[in-house]
């Protein structure tokens, strides 16, 4: 039997008040995974196409690991999609810990390859500073999903990476996360794989 509103109503009152932090790093892993599942389309006009969705699964899943990070800290359950703000919530030790990750990160010889040519393109000021990079992608998650309705040629959404720094900062914390998966899905009757179900 369904549930009804009142008790989904009381389920969602009751994870407001005791969140847990491993159900949100999880639904972090699905859309991180789903951003990396994209990325490896060989096909260029297929890649092309996608590259602004793959872009909004990524910025979903920074916006989940840094509340994750915020209820393993505060136990509080944060709300909104400003990549930036949320980063201020986090202590200034985890902060300073990402942002050592995200410095060696941009100091890459490819990542610094790319911010070159983002210059070009762009004609813009490109900066590899985390702060400027969040304050500028801070609401990355809204824009990239209107992208038609705004002047965004020059996009400035440059914290496609930051999932997987994110993640690793957390696995520091919750080591005994580091090999949880999503299970295969339960066979829904009447969507069997055609395959392997016998003809009757």
């Amino acid at each position: 039997m369904s549930k009804n509103r009142h008790d989904r109503r009381a389920e969602t009152a009751k994870a407001r008040k005791n969140p847990d932090p491993l159900k949100i790093f999880m639904n972090a892993e699905r859309f991180r995974v789903a951003d990396l599942v994209l990325r490896r389309v060989p096909d260029q006009n297929t890649a092309a196409a996608i590259g602004g969705p793959a872009l909004v699964l990524s910025a979903l899943a920074s916006e989940l690991y840094l509340k994750c990070f915020i209820c393993l800290e505060n136990s509080a359950l944060a709300h909104g999609h400003d990549l930036h703000a949320l980063f201020k919530l986090l202590s200034e030790r985890t902060r300073r810990n990402i942002e050592r990750r995200w410095n060696a990160y941009v100091a890459t010889p490819q990542r610094q390859r790319i911010y070159a040519a983002l210059r070009t393109i762009s004609g813009k000021d490109v900066s590899t500073d985390l702060e400027w990079s969040l304050k500028n992608g801070a609401s990355g998650f809204v824009d990239l999903r209107y992208i038609h309705e705004l002047d965004n040629q020059g996009s400035k959404f440059v914290l496609g990476e930051l999932p997987q720094l994110l993640r690793e900062e957390i696995l520091m914390l919750k080591p005994e996360w580091t090999n949880l998966i999503h299970g295969p899905m339960k066979t829904v009757p009447g969507f069997e794989d055609p395959a392997i179900v016998p003809n009757g």
